[in-house]
């Protein structure tokens, strides 16, 4: 497993992360899902072990994955050996009594929830604490810079950073110097972040972490326009029959371009994300150990330049999340 600078941090972190959305399991606010169905725990801790095993140190998560069951999973495990690893996780996502769904930036929030997850995660420190795709108007208020300054000045941070929405955001972010990695959504459906945002981020010294590198699973190539999903699984929000029905023949013209060039799709789409020498780390989800070994295998070789060049000039501007709207 190579290693990358994650931007001016200092840390070295594996091409290959774990995204551990999925194993917080079924979650849901206001009777929406917010997780991607059941995940077994058994299962799940296996899966963070197997990736330890293969190289992957960085591990990223959330407080609202799963509502803490995500960050206590990964405690199980990576307490143990844990100056071998990098935890990133985030904060700002909040379900209130009622079941509905908030953000919350402020800095009592920031305080409470950040000893949360260090409880859950079973250590005294966070490598990198991210807030959890907020506003540039949340941003603009100060005060998570100054909640942010004072958790690395008591040690309960080691940096941290933002998980943003659009590229346009990143570049705002950017500019007035907020943070030092941003989290983005960024695969070869959606590849808008390339264009202005990674080279300012890489002139910059920004860290930048690619989530959803295989499209919410779309880039497996295992559903089709007729897919249903579970009733507690996330993607019944946004991946709707007329959308699966649009996005599925670019599924098929991106595996006809990969062709032999990777073992499969999904191996081919991670390679493509990592070909952008901006990104510091990718971060596709599993559940199991077969599939953090699929996902590791990505990182063995790489795309041919001509390959990756025809899949940024086929599907450079199609960028499916950014087309819809959705916020993931």
């Amino acid at each position: 497993m190579q290693l990358r600078d994650l931007g001016r941090t200092g840390l070295k972190v594996s091409e290959i992360g774990f995204g551990a959305w999925a194993i917080g399991g079924s979650a849901d606010a206001s009777g929406a899902p917010l997780g991607w169905g059941r995940a077994n725990d058994d299962e799940s801790l296996a899966a963070i072990r197997r990736a330890r095993d293969l190289g992957v140190n960085f591990f990223d998560t959330s407080d609202s994955y799963g509502f803490g069951r995500s960050e206590s999973l990964l405690g199980i495990v990576l307490s143990r050996k844990r100056e071998d690893v990098i935890i990133a996780t985030k904060t700002g996502v909040v379900r209130n009594s009622a079941g509905e769904l908030r953000k919350d930036f402020s800095k009592q929030h920031i305080f409470l929830a950040v000893d949360g997850s260090l409880k859950r995660l079973r250590t005294d420190y966070i490598d990198l604490y991210q807030i959890h795709n907020p506003t540039l108007a949340d941003l603009a208020k100060e005060a998570i810079q100054e909640a942010m300054d004072h958790l690395q000045d008591v040690g309960k941070i080691r940096y941290w950073g933002v998980s943003i929405t659009t590229p346009e955001e990143g570049i705002e972010i950017i500019n007035r110097k907020w943070g030092y990695t941003l989290q983005v959504l960024y695969n070869v459906l959606n590849q808008a972040p390339a264009r202005e945002l990674f080279p300012l981020a890489k002139q910059k010294g920004y860290g930048i972490i690619a989530r959803v590198p295989l499209a919410s699973g779309l880039l497996t190539g295992k559903y089709r326009q007729d897919t249903v999903f579970a009733s507690d699984d996330v993607r019944q929000n946004f991946l709707t029959p007329r959308r699966l029905e649009e996005v599925t023949a670019r599924v098929d013209e991106v595996k006809s371009i990969i062709g032999g060039a990777a073992r499969n799709i999904a191996e081919g789409s991670l390679r493509f994300v990592l070909a952008d020498p901006a990104v510091s780390t990718t971060i596709p989800g599993a559940r199991t150990a077969r599939q953090v070994e699929a996902n590791v295998a990505a990182a063995e070789g790489t795309l041919p330049a001509d390959v990756a060049e025809k899949l940024r000039v086929r599907l450079g501007d199609y960028n499916f999340y950014h087309r819809h709207s959705i916020r993931i």
